[in-house]
């Protein structure tokens, strides 16, 4: 999909870059690279730093950030205990790559490259690039991996494909000043929370940042996805169904649902035949909306799809369901409940 060169930012994300621009140079006794910010969780024995335009997600629980709601690109650290005493490529090969896989269900997982070495944080180390489609959105991505205290530490770099080379040397940048330290991270100020008058409904939970236009909410049950910009979650580790929330900027200064659709549609042609079942007007919030129902075949397997697409305020909003064949309307109902849900904060 196309976007326009100039990328309008909402006025929460200009405001949280303000703040990192204004942010003291020092915390936690370590200095902070030039136009860099902390990007690091309470309690880390390592110091991940992003640029100053980057938007954290550290309120979260996860030391990374993102750089825009848009373009998908994002960088985040994960450590897992290693009581085994893997070494990286055993780890990569029977535990990490198969958790990656599973974030792309519907690509039938991802096609990766061959170890390659490196280092992080001056220690010895390995990366591998992958490719795969999650939500209907193509990514491109690098896990690098670090032995180092009976722990794995795990750099990953992923966004989406069209733009993943624009953003190399930001991660290059991040990965050269990547540093271990003995000293637990002590953070200056505190991290951003979750608006507290987000009420979920009975038996939801808040699944989006404070710094996009709307509220999502999920069952309290499901697992959120934190590890990408937009706002996702899904059932549980056997069962991949999600519902995930994307925002596009249209280049016109109105776009329709059923002209976004067409663009979508187009795409989706392109990757395989998706066969249109239902289309059902309805609304998003109150907004005029339509449902778009389909299903196609990858790699084999069906998969069923539902978008719910409005607009609101220029931008584009689409709420995704992705399920297999034989787990949609199982929680189809459920999808309809996380719509009726859904609440722009502008309304």
């Amino acid at each position: 999909m196309k976007l326009k060169s100039k990328r309008l930012l909402a006025l929460s994300l200009a405001l949280l870059m303000l703040g990192a621009l204004l942010c003291s140079c020092r915390a936690g006794g370590d200095e902070i690279p030039e136009n860099m910010q902390y990007a690091t969780i309470a309690g880390s024995d390592y110091r991940l730093f992003l640029p100053v335009d980057w938007t954290l997600l550290t309120d979260t629980g996860v030391s990374g950030g993102y750089a825009s709601l848009q373009n998908q690109a994002y960088i985040y650290v994960k450590v897992y205990d290693n009581v085994e005493g893997l070494g990286v490529q055993d780890f990569w090969t029977t535990t990490h790559a198969q958790a990656i896989a599973n974030a792309f269900p519907a690509s039938g997982g991802i096609t990766h490259s061959d170890p390659n070495a490196t280092t992080l944080g001056g220690l010895d180390a390995y990366f591998y690039t992958y490719e795969g489609t999650r939500n209907l959105v193509s990514y491109s991505g690098i896990e690098t991996l670090c032995a180092r205290n009976d722990k794995i530490y795990v750099l990953s770099f992923c966004a989406r494909k069209d733009v993943y080379e624009g953003y190399l040397n930001a991660f290059d940048t991040v990965k050269t000043n990547f540093i271990f330290s003995d000293t637990p991270f002590e953070p200056k100020d505190p991290v951003n929370t979750v608006d507290p008058d987000a009420e979920a409904p009975d038996g939801m939970q808040l699944a989006s940042n404070d710094d996009v236009a709307y509220r999502f909410y999920v069952p309290d049950n499901w697992i959120l996805d934190k590890y990408l910009p937009t706002s996702s979650a899904y059932v549980s580790e056997t069962d991949r169904s999600n519902v995930g929330v994307t925002v596009y900027m249209p280049e016109v200064d109105q776009m329709t649902a059923e002209e976004y659709w067409a663009m979508c549609l187009e795409e989706l042609s392109g990757v395989f035949s998706p066969m249109l079942f239902v289309t059902t007007p309805t609304t998003l919030d109150g907004r005029p909306a339509n449902m778009y129902e389909y299903s196609g075949v990858i790699d084999g397997k069906t998969y069923c799809f539902a978008q719910t697409i409005a607009a609101y305020r220029g931008m584009v909003y689409t709420v995704t369901y992705t399920a297999t064949e034989e787990n949609y309307f199982t929680h189809r109902d459920t999808y309809l409940d996380i719509l009726a849900a859904f609440d722009f904060r502008g309304n």
